[in-house]
This record gives C-alpha cells, structure tokens and sequence, in this order.
C-alpha cells in the first residue's frame, strides 16, 4: 500500500488523532496499485455485474425501479439491462439492489459482509458521464473495498453478532469512499462523507430471506454515493463519526477488532471469496461437504439421518427449518444440503418454487439436523451421514481460503463461465461477451463509455 503524499499528511493534521482520519489516511492514497490487486478488481466487477443483470426481472428490483421510474429524475446515470436512464442516486439504489436479489455476489471476511454489491452501483453512477479512466475507476473501487474490509474489522464480531446487516451499514462507508476517491475530494470532506454515511448507515439482519435484504444493499449504494456528493458540495458533519462518543463504532459495535484492524500487509481485496452456488455463502461449506459425500456413492435413498454442524453464528443466519419462498430457500442449512444430496444442483435457476415441494429433498431436509460445533475457532462445517445400515459418512469443509496469485487466470474463466450462465440467458452471448470484454480492458481504457454502453442494452 503506498503512503499519502506530504500535502496529503499536512492537510490531515488537524484530525490525525481520530479513528476515522486513520481510516481515510489508509484508504485515500491508494492509486498505484499491485497487478495482484487490479486482477481482483476486474473479477469483483465482473461478478457483480453478473449477478446484478441476472438480478434485473427478481421482483424486488422490479418493484424498485418502477418506484424509481414513477418519481421521475435526471437522465444522469444507467439502470444496467434496462436503456432507463435516471439520477445518480436512483441507478445506484436500483443497480445495488439487483446485485444482491439473487444473494450470489462476492464476500470478504474482514467487512462479514458482500463487499462489491453496495459499492460498484454507487462508483459506476457517479462515474457516468465523467472522464474517469478505467484506471482511475478501479482505484476508486478498491479503496471503497478497502474502506470496508477495514471499518468491517473495527466493528467485528459485536455488529454483526447484534443482529446489523454488515453489507448494509458498513457497506454505505465503502460507497462514500469510492465515491469520495474519484471525485478527489479533500480529507475533510472525507471526513465530512463518513460522517454522513454513518448517520445514514443502516440495515437488520432480520431482513434475511425477505425482499428488504436487497433493498437495504441497494439504499447503501445510494446513501454512500448521496453522502460524498454532498460532502462534495459542502454539507458538515462530525468528522470522527467512527470513534467519537455516540458515533458509528460506540453506538452499534464493542469495538472488539479495533486492534486487528491495523496488522494488515496485504489488501483485503485479495482475500475475497466468490460463490459458485445460489445461496447464502455461509451455507457453501455444509453444500460442498455434502456434494463430496454425493460424488463418494452417497445416495439419498440409503441415508437415515444427516446431522451438519457449523460454527455458531451461522444459526443465526442461514437456519431457516422449512423455506416457504425460493428466498427463503437459501438461507436454510436443511434445504441446501438435501438439495446437494438429491440433486447436486445449487444453481440460480435450481431455486424455484417446484424445488421447494420436490418430495425427495423435503422428505430428506427433514432428516437434517443442523447444530453448532463446540469448537469456536473452526470455520468449516461437518456433514455427517448415518446410512440405513448403521454406518456413518462424513466430510469436513472450510470454503474461506483465498485464491492464490497464481490461480487467478483460472478464477478468471471459472467467473466468466458463471457470469455467462447468469447473463446469457436475460441479454444473449454476444451482449454477455461485450461486457466480459469491456471489464477485461477496463486497466487500459480511457474512459468506461464503452462498457456503459453494454450494460445498457435491455434483457430479454
């Protein structure tokens, strides 16, 4: 990470001593950055993309933009798969909220949250229309990543433990921050666009298997994009809204990572994990163990019982017992790993309202037991089959590693054979194409004309 220049550290002084400065000062300097972290970029802008325009026609992002449409607005910005044409703010809220209505977006442990889903809306609306460089695009979105990673380490494992939805209210901060980042603005107005995303922050993880869960990431994109334009335009506010009394860290956390939060070497943004199946991500690792246990000659018909047992704060999360709603259905344990077993499809199109009655994976989900394991520093999760014999199968799998620099190119074309299984269908090969290719020249392109164009055009 490379240091701020010495106006940039004189012009800070005056609020140094704060947390929130120390944020900002870690953040606002990043522009040249590493080949391994640019690669990373691309992949989260590509998948988010993805995601979002297989997100389009999901009811939530209908009924959003449509809203939207209704309130009328400057043609500044696009709402990508449609050729609409809003305000900055409106195309942030509905983009965010289409790239997460499917709940298939990017993850970062460090934030607990979806990294990329509130930020690429926000950083691409204020982007439009401006002679940003592709180069510049991705600095600005690295640094709201970054911001997120960061304030979501400060806030661990209290907020998120509490019931806020981190991809919500930390993810307003990356969006000021991306925002804050390519408009240039000053450290005070940075500090001035934190403390009014930390006033507008918010989002409840009772939401989760309900349209509201989208909704709360698309109003992060626009409240984290409306706070750097204001603070651009001069609105005040505290300029420590992290570590003041009464502010973001005092009010919604313990603030139990503050101290991890500044070991880091490496950008968060090269530990960040993608999904490769329709559903919570907290379930991929009971999903992967159970789909080895499948490959093995596990079949549905000889099993008695399935006992998983994953780390405790997935129960709060993912546990839904009997999904009503295709929703619903990925954020329950008991669902996907029967799903895993009797199908071995996890795919976007595989949640639907015929899967949720399938009489072989409800009889089976019904023979699955989901508990927390005792050991509190595991991240993996056990599947552990008792088959009609009496004899036991089991399979332990931990989906949080990071992918090494020198597997990136392979991750690469593993997300663009997902990104063309979500786009193809809505927008053709060949629009899918063009965006693939447009992401991929994005470190050498002069402006993100080109790649605007692409994601105008309508879906099917």
């Amino acid at each position: 990470m490379s240091g701020p220049d010495s106006d940039r550290l004189a012009t800070v002084g005056a609020i140094q001593q704060t947390l929130t400065s120390q944020v900002i000062t870690r953040v606002r300097s990043l522009d040249h950055l590493p080949q391994e972290v640019v690669t990373g970029a691309l992949h989260c802008i590509l998948d988010t993309l993805g995601v979002a325009i297989a997100g389009v026609h999901e009811a939530v992002t209908a009924h959003v933009r449509d809203d939207v449409l209704d309130e009328g607005g400057s043609p500044q910005a696009t709402l990508w798969g449609t050729g609409h044409r809003v305000s900055r703010p409106q195309a942030a809220l509905v983009n965010g909220t289409a790239a997460h209505a499917i709940d298939f977006d990017d993850v970062v442990s460090r934030m607990d949250g979806h990294p990329s889903a509130p930020l690429l809306p926000a950083v691409m609306a204020a982007a439009e229309g401006m002679p940003i460089s592709g180069k510049d695009f991705i600095a600005a979105f690295v640094a709201g990543f970054e911001t997120e990673a960061l304030i979501g380490q400060l806030m661990k494992p209290s907020h998120y433990a509490r019931g806020f939805h981190a991809t919500a209210t930390v993810g307003t901060f990356g969006a000021a921050a991306a925002v804050a980042h390519l408009l240039r603005l000053d450290d005070n107005q940075w500090a001035h666009a934190f403390g009014i995303a930390g006033s507008r922050a918010a989002g409840l993880k009772s939401m989760f298997g309900t349209m509201t869960k989208p909704l709360q990431v698309g109003s992060a994109a626009e409240n984290g994009l409306k706070a750097a334009t204001l603070a651009a335009r001069g609105v005040t506010a505290h300029n420590d809204v992290l570590g003041t009394t009464q502010g973001f860290l005092d009010t919604q956390s313990d603030g139990g990572g503050t101290s991890e939060a500044w070991t880091w070497t490496e950008l968060a943004i090269t530990e960040v994990l993608f999904k490769y199946h329709a559903a919570c991500y907290l379930t991929h690792s009971a999903i992967e163990g159970a789909l080895s246990l499948r490959e093995s000659g596990v079949k549905p018909e000889v099993i008695d019982s399935i006992t998983v047992l994953v780390p405790a704060g997935h129960l709060r999360v993912c546990n839904i017992g009997e999904p009503s709603t295709p929703l619903e259905g990925k954020f329950s344990l008991r669902f996907t790993t029967a799903m895993a077993f009797v199908t071995g499809d996890l795919s976007e199109q595989a949640f639907s309202p015929v899967s949720l009655i399938n009489p072989q994976v409800v009889a089976l989900r019904d023979r699955v037991q989901v508990d927390a394991r005792t050991d509190s520093d595991s991240r993996s999760s056990i599947v552990r089959v008792i088959l009609a014999d009496g004899s036991e199968r089991v399979a332990e799998v931990n989906v949080n590693q990071s992918t090494p620099a020198r597997h990136l190119a392979r991750r690469w074309d593993t997300l663009v054979t997902k990104f063309h299984s979500l786009v193809d269908p809505v927008m053709g090969r060949a629009a899918a194409d063009r965006i693939v290719e447009d992401v991929a020249r994005l470190p050498s392109a002069e402006s993100l004309e080109s790649l605007l164009n692409a994601l105008s055009a309508r879906t099917r």
